[in-house]
Protein backbone atom coordinates (compact mmCIF):
# COMPACT_ATOMS: atom_id res chain seq x y z
CA UNK A 1 0.00 0.00 0.00
CA UNK A 2 1.48 3.63 -1.46
CA UNK A 3 2.81 6.00 1.72
CA UNK A 4 -0.20 8.23 1.05
CA UNK A 5 -3.07 6.55 0.88
CA UNK A 6 -4.19 6.03 4.44
CA UNK A 7 -5.05 2.62 6.23
CA UNK A 8 -8.77 1.66 6.34
CA UNK A 9 -10.61 1.66 9.21
CA UNK A 10 -11.40 -1.73 10.94
CA UNK A 11 -14.50 -2.71 9.19
CA UNK A 12 -17.57 -4.90 10.27
CA UNK A 13 -18.52 -6.11 6.61
CA UNK A 14 -22.95 -7.33 7.45
CA UNK A 15 -24.32 -9.49 4.68
CA UNK A 16 -27.88 -10.21 4.10
CA UNK A 17 -29.75 -12.39 2.04
CA UNK A 18 -32.26 -15.79 2.52
CA UNK A 19 -30.79 -19.23 3.35
CA UNK A 20 -29.37 -20.64 0.71
CA UNK A 21 -28.89 -17.12 -1.64
CA UNK A 22 -25.01 -17.38 -0.92
CA UNK A 23 -23.95 -15.48 2.25
CA UNK A 24 -21.46 -17.87 3.67
CA UNK A 25 -19.42 -18.12 0.29
CA UNK A 26 -19.57 -14.39 -0.57
CA UNK A 27 -18.28 -14.15 3.04
CA UNK A 28 -15.62 -16.92 1.63
CA UNK A 29 -14.26 -14.95 -0.55
CA UNK A 30 -13.92 -11.34 1.22
CA UNK A 31 -12.18 -13.56 3.89
CA UNK A 32 -9.86 -15.35 1.69
CA UNK A 33 -8.65 -12.03 -0.33
CA UNK A 34 -8.55 -9.89 3.04
CA UNK A 35 -4.90 -8.26 3.54
CA UNK A 36 -5.64 -7.64 7.38
CA UNK A 37 -5.92 -10.17 10.07
CA UNK A 38 -9.88 -11.09 9.17
CA UNK A 39 -12.71 -13.48 10.76
CA UNK A 40 -15.99 -14.20 10.52
CA UNK A 41 -18.41 -13.76 13.23
CA UNK A 42 -22.23 -14.63 13.10
CA UNK A 43 -24.75 -12.87 15.53
CA UNK A 44 -26.14 -16.91 15.57
CA UNK A 45 -22.50 -17.91 16.97
CA UNK A 46 -23.54 -16.54 20.44
CA UNK A 47 -26.79 -18.79 20.24
CA UNK A 48 -24.62 -21.62 19.63
CA UNK A 49 -22.08 -21.20 22.24
CA UNK A 50 -25.50 -20.57 24.65
CA UNK A 51 -26.76 -24.46 23.14
CA UNK A 52 -23.51 -25.49 23.55
CA UNK A 53 -22.93 -24.52 27.39
CA UNK A 54 -26.68 -25.79 28.02
CA UNK A 55 -25.55 -29.80 26.45
CA UNK A 56 -22.72 -29.37 28.53
CA UNK A 57 -24.28 -28.59 31.78
CA UNK A 58 -26.62 -31.45 31.49
CA UNK A 59 -23.39 -33.61 30.16
CA UNK A 60 -25.28 -34.13 26.66
CA UNK A 61 -23.20 -34.73 23.73
CA UNK A 62 -23.63 -32.74 20.85
CA UNK A 63 -22.00 -29.13 19.32
CA UNK A 64 -24.42 -26.42 17.53
CA UNK A 65 -21.56 -25.35 15.36
CA UNK A 66 -21.49 -28.73 13.75
CA UNK A 67 -23.66 -28.21 10.52
CA UNK A 68 -25.68 -31.79 10.91
CA UNK A 69 -26.31 -31.36 14.35
CA UNK A 70 -27.44 -27.70 14.21
CA UNK A 71 -29.75 -28.56 11.43
CA UNK A 72 -30.94 -31.58 13.42
CA UNK A 73 -31.78 -29.75 16.60
CA UNK A 74 -32.82 -26.21 14.63
CA UNK A 75 -35.85 -26.18 16.81
CA UNK A 76 -33.84 -25.66 19.94
CA UNK A 77 -32.12 -23.26 18.56
CA UNK A 78 -35.05 -21.32 17.16
CA UNK A 79 -37.14 -21.04 20.16
CA UNK A 80 -34.12 -20.22 22.76
CA UNK A 81 -33.64 -17.25 19.95
CA UNK A 82 -36.96 -15.88 20.47
CA UNK A 83 -36.73 -16.55 23.72
CA UNK A 84 -34.10 -14.60 23.99
CA UNK A 85 -35.21 -11.50 21.78
CA UNK A 86 -38.31 -11.45 23.99
CA UNK A 87 -36.55 -10.26 26.72
CA UNK A 88 -34.10 -7.90 24.39
CA UNK A 89 -34.78 -8.23 20.67
CA UNK A 90 -31.23 -6.54 20.47
CA UNK A 91 -29.18 -9.22 22.64
CA UNK A 92 -27.72 -10.81 20.07
CA UNK A 93 -26.83 -7.55 18.01
CA UNK A 94 -25.23 -6.02 21.41
CA UNK A 95 -23.38 -8.96 21.89
CA UNK A 96 -21.59 -9.16 18.15
CA UNK A 97 -20.75 -5.46 18.39
CA UNK A 98 -19.16 -5.27 21.48
CA UNK A 99 -16.93 -8.36 21.05
CA UNK A 100 -16.21 -7.63 17.42
CA UNK A 101 -13.63 -5.15 18.71
CA UNK A 102 -11.73 -7.85 21.12
CA UNK A 103 -12.42 -10.87 18.37
CA UNK A 104 -9.05 -12.84 17.34
CA UNK A 105 -7.97 -13.73 13.56
CA UNK A 106 -6.84 -17.05 13.06
CA UNK A 107 -3.09 -15.95 12.64
CA UNK A 108 -3.71 -14.60 16.34
CA UNK A 109 -3.96 -10.88 15.95
CA UNK A 110 -6.85 -8.87 16.78
CA UNK A 111 -9.55 -8.93 13.69
CA UNK A 112 -9.44 -5.49 11.23
CA UNK A 113 -12.06 -6.75 9.14
CA UNK A 114 -15.14 -9.11 10.10
CA UNK A 115 -17.62 -10.34 8.23
CA UNK A 116 -20.65 -11.50 9.68
CA UNK A 117 -22.80 -13.35 6.93
CA UNK A 118 -26.56 -13.72 8.60
CA UNK A 119 -27.96 -9.93 9.20
CA UNK A 120 -31.29 -10.56 9.58
CA UNK A 121 -33.04 -8.02 11.07
CA UNK A 122 -33.27 -4.26 10.62
CA UNK A 123 -31.92 -3.46 14.42
CA UNK A 124 -29.13 -5.78 14.18
CA UNK A 125 -27.27 -2.90 11.33
CA UNK A 126 -28.58 0.35 13.95
CA UNK A 127 -26.58 -1.77 16.93
CA UNK A 128 -23.36 -2.59 15.08
CA UNK A 129 -23.23 1.85 14.13
CA UNK A 130 -24.12 2.48 17.63
CA UNK A 131 -21.53 0.52 18.98
CA UNK A 132 -18.85 0.41 16.74
CA UNK A 133 -18.81 3.80 14.61
CA UNK A 134 -17.89 5.86 17.65
CA UNK A 135 -14.97 2.91 18.28
CA UNK A 136 -13.44 4.14 14.42
CA UNK A 137 -15.30 1.25 12.84
CA UNK A 138 -17.07 1.22 9.56
CA UNK A 139 -20.26 -0.72 9.11
CA UNK A 140 -20.75 -2.00 5.30
CA UNK A 141 -23.55 -3.89 4.03
CA UNK A 142 -24.54 -6.55 1.58
CA UNK A 143 -27.14 -7.62 -0.12
CA UNK A 144 -27.23 -11.23 -1.64
CA UNK A 145 -29.85 -12.83 -3.75
CA UNK A 146 -29.44 -15.32 -5.89
CA UNK A 147 -31.95 -16.65 -8.67
CA UNK A 148 -34.64 -19.10 -7.99
CA UNK A 149 -33.55 -19.14 -3.98
CA UNK A 150 -36.68 -18.10 -1.92
CA UNK A 151 -37.43 -16.87 1.46
CA UNK A 152 -37.43 -20.14 3.85
CA UNK A 153 -40.60 -19.03 5.82
CA UNK A 154 -42.46 -15.29 6.50
CA UNK A 155 -40.68 -14.25 9.21
CA UNK A 156 -37.10 -14.39 7.00
CA UNK A 157 -39.57 -12.73 4.28
CA UNK A 158 -40.49 -10.07 6.17
CA UNK A 159 -37.17 -9.26 8.48
CA UNK A 160 -35.60 -9.02 5.37
CA UNK A 161 -38.41 -6.71 3.57
CA UNK A 162 -38.03 -4.54 6.74
CA UNK A 163 -34.16 -3.97 6.04
CA UNK A 164 -34.87 -3.72 2.15
CA UNK A 165 -37.29 -0.76 2.71
CA UNK A 166 -35.66 1.13 5.75
CA UNK A 167 -31.62 0.79 4.85
CA UNK A 168 -29.76 1.19 2.13
CA UNK A 169 -27.03 -1.44 0.94
CA UNK A 170 -23.61 -0.34 0.18
CA UNK A 171 -23.64 -3.20 -2.20
CA UNK A 172 -26.53 -5.84 -3.81
CA UNK A 173 -25.74 -8.43 -6.19
CA UNK A 174 -28.02 -10.88 -7.74
CA UNK A 175 -26.40 -13.82 -9.09
CA UNK A 176 -27.26 -16.86 -11.45
CA UNK A 177 -28.49 -20.34 -10.01
CA UNK A 178 -25.25 -22.17 -9.31
CA UNK A 179 -22.87 -19.16 -9.62
CA UNK A 180 -20.63 -20.50 -6.55
CA UNK A 181 -17.35 -19.15 -8.15
CA UNK A 182 -19.19 -15.75 -9.62
CA UNK A 183 -20.32 -15.36 -5.48
CA UNK A 184 -16.64 -16.27 -4.78
CA UNK A 185 -15.01 -13.85 -7.21
CA UNK A 186 -17.36 -10.55 -6.08
CA UNK A 187 -16.41 -11.24 -2.26
CA UNK A 188 -12.73 -11.33 -3.55
CA UNK A 189 -13.43 -8.08 -5.40
CA UNK A 190 -15.04 -6.55 -2.56
CA UNK A 191 -12.02 -7.23 -0.03
CA UNK A 192 -9.45 -5.58 -2.77
CA UNK A 193 -12.28 -2.24 -3.76
CA UNK A 194 -12.97 -1.94 0.28
CA UNK A 195 -9.45 -2.53 1.08
CA UNK A 196 -10.02 -5.03 3.88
Amino acid sequence: MSADVPPSPPTLVLIAGFARAGKDTLASGILEWSRRPAVKLNFADALKEAGNEFLSYLHLSGDFFNEEFKVQHRDFLVSAGQFARSINKDVFAYHLANFAPCTEAPCGEVAQTVVCSDLRYLNEIEVCHEVLVPLGWKVRTVYVATSGVYHANDEEFYSILDIKANHRFDQEYIFRADSRQDIIREGRNLALSWRL
